[in-house]
């Protein structure tokens, strides 16, 4: 008879534990608790079965919602609906976070190219996302040369904020990022300040 060598990756210890959302009901092992009713009353703090019943009486759930607390916070609501409007407010969070665009121009770039670029970087900037201007340099090209084309791009958001206060420069890269809203207060990136 041979015996298999227990591997711990084989074990249950390693395997990520799975999140069944608040505790609820009968899973709500603590002795006493405070209480929230379903019309955001608080009751106070009672004994963990009375509030059970409290919640079987309405016919709803009780739903541990500040587990961290002492003695932990629990609300009487109907679980599927407070599971739902969870997941609403984290979408709700994931939509307001608006993505970077990133627009890339060289020294040598063609005068259409240049507008179309800007034209787009402006577009993005209506709707509301930031927008990161980057000139990149190639090869031998001559960094006052970038440098002017750059300060050119920038004359066209002015009426824009930016989030550097000035152009940063990384190796061979020049950028500068821009937020929508509002308007810059000191021009810093007009042609005349240049």
């Amino acid at each position: 008879m041979e015996f298999r060598k227990f591997k711990r990756s084989d074990s249950s210890f390693n395997r990520p534990k799975r999140d069944f959302g608040p505790r609820r009901n009968e899973f709500i092992r603590v002795p006493s608790i405070q209480v929230i009713d379903q019309d955001g009353n608080n009751l106070g703090e009672m004994k963990t079965y009375e509030a059970l019943k409290l919640a079987q009486e309405a016919g709803l759930d009780l739903v541990e919602v500040a587990p961290n607390l002492n003695p932990p916070v629990c609300k009487i609501v109907d679980y599927a609906k407070f599971t739902y409007e969870q997941k609403k407010k984290e979408r709700g969070h994931k939509v307001s976070q608006k993505s970077m665009k990133e627009f890339k121009f060289s020294p040598v770039i063609d005068v259409h190219d240049k507008a179309t670029r800007i034209r787009r970087a402006k577009e993005y900037l209506d709707k509301g996302h930031n927008v990161r201007l980057m000139m990149e340099r190639r090869g031998r090209q001559a960094p006052e040369l970038a440098k002017s084309v750059f300060i050119e791009i920038l004359t066209n958001f002015a009426d824009y904020t930016t989030i550097e206060p000035e152009p940063k420069y990384e190796g061979k890269r020049i950028f500068l990022t821009y937020k929508p809203n509002g308007k810059t207060k000191n021009k810093q990136n007009s042609s005349k300040a240049n």
